[in-house]
């Protein structure tokens, strides 16, 4: 067989136009990572916002983290339907589709004019993800020799730091410049990307030897939970998934509730009755009465005060239904002017994601393929599991110390978070055979967004609804112990599993 051809343990060396399949897929993988984070980034205002959310409505925190959840639950669910389509249907074609449909959706997003229809083009998000998600890495994979899989992997979800970051100082500034709506209309742009994919060649596939039946998914579906390897990894993924989906969805607000201050003065409590802001949408009224603005006047005295102190001012004033209702208003009117903003908390985190997130990453594949170069039993795992325990007692001393020194535990803290993802995405390329790698990776993405960021948010949401965000990150914490403990676990089995993949492949 000629050089560098795809056989069915993959290419012996790099195809042709590998390096340029591989720079569009990250670039895609950028955009799929802005649109995730920009909703995170918007979430205050989106939250405050009359036309979607009632005000008097106990459950808005949610509500608002179901949005999320609405995008991952679809992802999750129609991943697999497309990885089996990507065995037979032209897999750039698929990839093209379904970036346009998301970034389409994502950009209506801005235009909706209520909960239910922003509920549906998040959905929507959705569908265009699964499109792509398990397609892209298995493509890949047949592109690139194994030798090369962990860098390339490092590469690829180089992406996930780089567009978080972006998300959150996009959406953040977007949103604080020109309200949240327009931070959604920025994400169009993934079109661009869209229309390169029906440009590209097609890789040629895994070989299958002729007469050879492709695999019912059932028997894809037991082969892998019949592989050890498979499970710790996916079971490891679900708790981070869990715990980085989300901390993600809430940090801007939990950042702001810590560090906003707030002075109540007879200017603030003028805004609420004349800045069009602080009115209904057809201007008809103020959102607050001016009954319950004149109740606050006494209290506006001008001291500057923390968030929890200012709600506690307003809670002295107000009534429990009136403190449901027009707390967020008043807040919004009542920001001091030298207080953090969204906008600067998106730079700040976005700084923090982009810087650790990129390096972590890119060293995390280096450093699992190192290990294994030299022989260490369960390389990536390893990498994958001593590095996200070591991310647990930093996550927890940023919940503790304070702010501004808190960004430098944090930032450790997504460093080895961010080291797993190169060895966890090469662990999973690794102990699937070629035929069934896309539905693999599809399989992998149903189970840890089912169990993982697809529920994270709405839960942290409701447990901040009983009790507040610092509790909720409190608890969602130990699912960093869980996660790495379990990837450590499962480095006994990974030379059998690899060898086993590797074997089948050949045998194929």
């Amino acid at each position: 067989m000629p050089s560098g051809v795809a056989t069915a343990g993959g290419p012996a060396a790099r195809l042709p136009g590998a390096r340029t399949a591989l720079a569009l897929l990250l670039t895609i993988n950028l955009f799929n990572y802005i649109d995730r984070q920009v909703l995170s980034a918007v979430l205050p205002k989106l939250k405050r916002d009359a036309a979607l959310f009632d005000p008097a409505d106990d459950w808005r925190n949610t509500k608002a983290g179901a949005l999320t959840t609405a995008f991952m639950v679809t992802y999750m669910l129609l991943a697999p339907a497309f990885a089996r389509a990507g065995d037979v249907v032209r897999r750039w074609l698929l990839v093209g589709v379904g970036v346009a449909l998301w970034s389409v959706a994502s950009g209506s997003s801005g235009l909706a004019a209520g909960y239910v229809v922003l509920l549906l083009t998040r959905m929507l998000v959705g569908v265009g993800e699964a499109a792509y998600g398990p397609i892209a890495p298995a493509m890949l994979a047949d592109l690139y020799p194994a030798a090369e899989r962990g860098r390339i992997m490092a590469w690829y979800n180089a992406a996930i730091p780089v567009g978080s970051a972006l998300g959150f100082v996009v959406g953040g500034l977007v949103a604080g410049l020109f309200g949240w709506r327009h931070a959604f209309l920025v994400t169009f742009v993934g079109l661009v990307p869209a229309a390169l994919c029906f440009l590209m060649r097609e890789p040629a596939r895994s070989a299958r030897q002729p007469g050879v039946p492709r695999t019912p998914y059932g028997a894809v579906v037991r082969e892998l939970v019949g592989t050890k390897s498979f499970v710790y990894l996916c079971s490891g993924m679900t708790a981070t998934t869990f715990l980085l989906g989300g901390v993600a969805a809430w940090a801007p607000e939990y950042i702001f509730q810590r560090e906003a201050r707030f002075a109540l003065t007879p200017a603030a409590l003028d805004r609420l009755a004349t800045d069009p802001q602080f009115r209904t949408l057809d201007q008809a009224r103020p959102l607050v009465p001016p009954e319950v603005v004149d109740r606050l006047r006494p209290a506006a005295d001008g001291a500057e005060l923390t968030y929890d102190r200012f709600r506690a001012v307003l809670t002295e004033r107000l009534t429990r239904d009136e403190l449901t209702q027009y707390a967020e208003p008043v807040y919004d009117a009542a920001t001091s002017p030298n207080s953090i903003t969204l906008g600067t908390i998106g730079v700040g985190f976005g700084a923090v994601v982009v810087v650790a997130g990129l390096v972590a990453t890119l060293l995390g594949g280096v450093y699992g393929d190192r290990l294994r170069n030299r022989g260490v039993r369960g390389a990536y795992f390893r990498a994958a599991g001593w590095s996200t325990l070591l991310a647990w007692p930093f996550f927890l001393a940023m919940l503790f110390v304070p702010f501004p020194y808190a960004w430098g535990p944090l930032f450790v803290a997504v460093f080895f978070l961010f080291f797993n993802t190169g060895p966890a995405n090469t662990i999973l390329a690794n102990i699937s055979r070629s035929p069934i790698r896309a539905t693999a990776f599809a399989i992998n993405i149903l189970v840890i967004h089912a169990l993982g960021d697809a529920i994270s948010p709405t839960v942290i949401g409701y447990i901040t609804d009983l009790s507040d965000l610092h509790t909720a990150f409190l608890l969602t914490s130990g699912f960093i112990l869980l996660g790495g403990g379990l990837w450590v676990l499962g480095a006994k089995y990974l030379d059998a599993d690899t060898a086993r993949a590797e074997a089948a492949d050949r045998d194929t």
